[in-house]
């Protein structure tokens, strides 16, 4: 992984010798939202790769009203096993990581929703997929930001439009992504 990240920041800094900061932050910003997309299909994936596994399994139908239970158990225990029982959530967590963190949302973020919400999902929790990937998209972007020694208003514009690309990818709506991105998640960047 270091390794990975080694390459990657030689590459951004030969490209800074190339490209001015406008230029720089676009091609970044593009990779946020390559790698979110890609992130967004795979927690959809996962979703429909458990819900057809459930329906090859041979149960009474009254047997799948226990599935989204168990899709609760086992998101609780994946979260207490691997987590320590803390994970924050969705919107509200990238909310408060602009506001307090300087945009900073550690790595684990990238992945610790997929994981959590294709479970719950997958086996018919009453949850959606909106702010799972809108938190994986905003840590993607926060991430790549980071690595990239890019600063607070730019890291912020990065989590938005990997927020963005998550919600393009995920409802097939790019549009309504960046309109979720610009009134929520840029309100103050945008006033300011």
């Amino acid at each position: 992984m270091m390794q990975i990240k080694s390459i990657y920041q030689s590459i951004v800094n030969f490209l800074r010798t190339k490209l001015n900061r406008v230029q720089m932050v676009m091609l970044i910003a593009t990779l946020v939202g390559i790698v979110s997309g890609i992130l967004a299909v795979l927690l959809k994936t996962l979703v429909h790769f458990i819900q057809f596994w459930i329906s090859e399994i041979p149960i009474s139908r009254f047997a799948y009203l226990l599935f989204p239970t168990l899709g609760l158990v086992l998101t609780t225990f994946i979260i207490y096993k691997f987590f320590h029982g803390h994970i924050e959530r969705g919107i509200a967590m990238v909310l408060r990581s602009i506001a307090r963190k300087s945009s900073f949302i550690p790595l684990s973020h990238t992945w610790l929703h997929i994981i959590t919400s294709s479970t719950t999902v997958g086996l018919g929790g009453s949850v959606g997929l909106e702010a799972p990937i809108v938190a994986t998209g905003a840590a993607a972007g926060s991430n790549l930001a980071r690595i990239s020694d890019l600063n607070y208003q730019e890291r912020t514009l990065l989590m938005a439009c990997g927020a963005a690309a998550g919600i393009a990818a995920v409802f097939n709506a790019p549009v309504a992504g960046v309109i979720f991105s610009i009134e929520v998640l840029l309100t103050e960047t945008v006033v300011s």
